[in-house]
């Protein structure tokens, strides 16, 4: 009877700091991705009229007053509850969708970024855009950390303004 009472008490504390902690981090986690995504969203409201050209032509009936490179960098990390089941689905295979909203956060975080310093510029559109992602790994054993850097880069074009 002892060694029942033993083997449910070890069951209830491994249980109690496996699920527990995770719970605390997924609640902390989609927190912080909720204000994240609000801000974002908030963000581009302000820049839906500055478009984002791939390739490098410009507008060639308007004449280009200042051209430059814009850049907008972002490092995101996932929290511990979506490492977790990552390794999960990573053990059974298939869509790893818990680093969708990661990677998505990241991409529109570094676009916003890149059209801020844009409009600091006083730029009115993005030519030749282009976007880099890498994933961070911890050191000489290069296991991945749920760390993304994305880094969206383009040409600012402000054109001159028109005489009438």
């Amino acid at each position: 009877m002892e060694d029942l009472i033993g083997i449910i008490i070890t069951i209830v504390v491994v249980l109690l700091f496996t699920f527990v902690p995770l719970g605390i981090y997924y609640l902390i986690g989609k927190h912080f991705e909720k204000t994240h995504l609000e801000d974002i969203r908030k963000r581009e409201a302000k820049f839906l009229q500055m478009s984002l050209v791939p390739s490098y032509v410009v507008d060639s009936d308007r004449q280009i007053e200042a051209m430059g490179l814009v850049t907008g960098g972002v490092v995101i990390g996932s929290d511990p509850f979506k490492r977790y089941i990552a390794n999960l689905v990573n053990l059974i295979g298939g869509r790893v969708s818990v680093f969708e909203t990661l990677l998505d956060r990241a991409r529109r975080e570094a676009i916003l970024r890149m059209k801020e310093r844009a409009a600091a510029l006083r730029a009115d559109e993005i030519v030749n855009f282009r976007m880099e992602t890498m994933s961070l790994c911890s050191g000489n054993d290069a296991k991945p950390m749920g760390i993304v850097e994305v880094m969206a880069y383009g040409t600012a074009v402000r054109y001159a303004k028109e005489q009438k």
